[in-house]
């Protein structure tokens, strides 16, 4: 089985997901609301994201090596980090250090350099290898379910992997807020890399957040 998966962003008047700085509480706020079992997150999108957890990658302690404790009432969710080509190597810490999450399980395919599975496996990171190349995101979400029990998944990523889980009718739900600011020509679309067109939506909340923001909640409809 599938879970549920939920697209959540922060973005501009215009669309775009860059050119201006999110409110990050507003942001995670509302993502937590939903109670996921996990978010999931593209390589470049949590490659860009570390400077939000520190200005400067600190080194690795024994700490590090070692899964975290997790209490059973722990409310926070998983990392589910896409990262077929091994470029957070180095960098998976920062996100098992953070506040917002439990601790991270990559997706990785049959591609995915050896020396990567080597870093994840000396540091007890779990791994999902699913898909010949690239991450199959579909095979990826049924084990993770079958493995961990994930019933609700939210997407916290870039328009790449968004543009993915829509192409593939992955997505249930789109949950936006939209920021006071136009960014212009210098933005980056949310969904710049989707090829198909016409995708039907249901609002069904609409809610003005700190006085500045709207946060809208759309169903997929399906075909």
């Amino acid at each position: 089985m599938i879970p549920k998966l939920i697209v959540h962003n922060s973005i501009s008047l215009d669309g775009s997901t860059t050119g201006f700085e999110a409110n990050l509480d507003i942001h995670y706020k509302l993502l937590s609301s939903y109670l996921p079992d996990a978010i999931i997150v593209g390589s470049n999108t949590a490659k860009t994201g570390t400077q939000f957890f520190c200005e400067t990658i600190p080194p690795e302690e024994e700490s590090d090596f070692r899964k975290p404790e997790i209490q059973p009432d722990d409310p926070r969710a998983y990392w589910l980090i896409a990262d077929s080509r091994g470029i957070l190597e180095g960098l998976l810490h920062v996100f098992r250090r953070s506040d917002y999450g439990k601790d991270v399980i990559v997706l990785v395919s049959e591609k995915t350099p050896e020396g990567y599975i080597n870093y994840l496996k000396e540091r007890n990171y779990d791994f999902i290898r699913a898909g010949a190349d690239r991450v199959n995101i579909r095979h990826a979400l049924e084990i993770a379910n079958e493995r961990y029990g994930f019933e609700l998944i939210a997407s916290d990523s870039g328009g790449v992997l968004n543009s993915i889980l829509l192409e593939h009718g992955l997505v249930e739900e789109i949950s936006l807020i939209i920021n006071p600011v136009i960014v212009g020509k210098n933005g980056t679309n949310l969904f710049r890399t989707l090829e198909k067109s016409d995708i039907r939506l249901e609002l069904l909340k609409n809610q003005i957040v700190e006085k500045q923001c709207v946060h809208l909640v759309y169903r997929v409809l399906k075909e």
